[in-house]
């Protein structure tokens, strides 16, 4: 859904509602027109049929697209809280160092928590959080080296070590997960295959020769909103269904 990542979502569920009600209206005049050519044509069961097999294969693909979604979102879930996990035993772990590297590290871990729910929270702040994540890490980083050259390389330091390095490894790994997404190719699947099924429905209506645009618009507007589940499941921290950024929230709080 990376081709609607323009729009805002309320604008994405007007939009494709409209869209749906137009392909509908669509198909209503393509059956009124094959009906004038072709009166036999009228009352065959054969658009039902065809509609229900679409509209059966729509409600597979949209449950295969939903399930992709909320298991990207529930892997950005789990790296929020392995990496609050990973921060906060480097906090503690960081006691073990001697005076300034002590006060030093601990400052840096605790604002590199504030970076990270700052951007959580706005989204515009998140190159300037990149760029400062990394700063922090290679700051970090240094503080190991120098411990090391300076003979500092027993197993209470080694335990620090692997904890900054876990916390690293985490960011790459959040990083990973934030920009996995819905593959295109099921995103344009699912929008072509909703607005054919509205083609079909638009076709069917016209059996009678009269527009329920009630019932139309009723059943877009609930079809619509379970599509935008996706769409807002693919959007880390869009929308209404975002990734609780709790873990690092009461983190913070401890460290301060």
């Amino acid at each position: 859904m990376v081709l609607l990542d323009n729009f805002p979502i309320w604008a994405v569920y007007l939009g494709t509602v409209a869209l749906q009600l137009l392909v509908a209206e669509i198909g209503f005049r393509i059956g009124m027109r094959i009906q004038r050519r072709d009166p036999s044509a009228k009352g065959q069961p054969i658009t039902n049929t065809v509609l229900g097999g679409v509209l059966t294969l729509l409600a597979f693909i949209i449950a295969f697209a939903i399930g992709i979604v909320i298991d990207q979102h529930n892997n950005r879930r789990a790296m929020v809280t392995a990496e609050a996990n990973a921060v906060g035993t480097a906090y503690l772990r960081a006691g073990f160092l001697d005076e300034p590297d002590l006060t030093k590290s601990r400052d840096l871990l605790r604002e590199y928590v504030e970076i990270r729910l700052a951007a959580a929270s706005d989204l515009t702040q998140l190159e300037i959080t990149l760029k400062r994540s990394g700063e922090i890490h290679d700051e970090l980083w240094a503080i190991v080296e120098d411990n090391i050259r300076q003979g500092n390389e027993s197993d209470i330091m080694a335990l620090y070590v692997e904890s900054v390095n876990e916390m690293i490894d985490i960011h790459t790994l959040r990083l990973a997960a934030v920009n996995l997404r819905l593959p295109r190719l099921v995103g344009i699947l699912v929008y072509s295959a909703m607005l054919l099924s509205f083609l079909l429905v638009g076709i069917a209506n016209s059996a009678d020769e009269e527009r329920d645009f009630v019932a139309m618009l009723l059943f877009s507007l609930a079809f619509v909103a379970v599509f935008m589940i996706i769409v807002d499941l693919d959007r880390p921290q869009q929308g209404l269904i975002n990734v609780s950024q709790t873990a690092l929230s009461d983190l913070l709080e401890k460290m301060r």
